[in-house]
């Protein structure tokens, strides 16, 4: 009688039902988890902002990042990506009273907009190390292209850290009158030159969600 009777976890059925339960949990994982997403590190990050004064000199100011991811993987550089938040509070010239016009309503705005975020939209390869960051950046409302040269220095493990970082080199150049800074033209200069020295740390869930459009508060003028 043993022959007739069906046995109820037969090997091919434990196979089906071992494939049905993994394909499920693996469904379940979040996709926008990747090996060549980084968070910036805030603390070995800068933003270097500089323009004439007067054509005496060029005084330098620096930015602190606020929040952001990148994407990057050394093997396909056409999927890169970066999105940034600026915290344009934190505008500092190394002198207080400086720093308040700086701020004011005259230029920066930050009373009103104390962030500016910049995305990409493409990222070019222009040498063994070196590329293109065409984006944009919206800073006191205005949205307005502006590419990122940029120099990837290395990719590798920081003890100090306990995780893998990238490192990269950049700078751009924008006319301030785009943004609306039209003020004090006989004393500042017409263009901005910006500079970036970027560290990220690898984490997988660092991903688009970091910022969004609707997390900004630059609203379009």
């Amino acid at each position: 009688m043993d022959r007739y009777v069906r046995k109820p976890f037969g090997g091919r059925a434990v196979k089906v039902g071992l494939a049905l339960a993994f394909g499920a949990a693996f469904a379940s994982l979040p996709t926008r988890a990747r090996a060549d997403d980084w968070r910036f590190d805030l603390v070995h990050s800068q933003v270097w902002f500089t323009a004439s004064h007067q054509g005496f000199s060029h005084p330098q100011g620096r930015l602190r990042i606020a929040q952001g991811w990148f994407r990057f993987d050394p093997d396909d550089w056409r999927s890169a990506a970066v999105d940034v938040v600026l915290d344009v509070a934190s505008a500092d010239l190394g002198d207080e009273g400086w720093n308040k016009a700086l701020r004011s309503g005259a230029l920066l705005d930050a009373g009103r907009r104390p962030t500016a975020r910049y995305a990409s939209r493409s990222v070019e390869r222009s040498g063994e190390r070196s590329g293109v960051i065409h984006g944009e950046l919206e800073l006191r409302g205005r949205r307005v292209p502006v590419d990122v040269a940029f120099t990837l220095n290395r990719i590798g493990n920081d003890p100090y850290a306990f995780g893998r970082k990238a490192g990269f080199s950049a700078s751009a150049r924008l006319a301030r009158a785009d943004f609306g800074i039209d003020r004090y033209q006989d004393v500042i200069g017409a263009t901005i030159e910006l500079r970036f020295e970027i560290e990220g740390i690898a984490d997988r869930d660092a991903g688009p969600q970091t910022t969004t459009r609707e997390d900004h508060d630059g609203d379009q003028e």
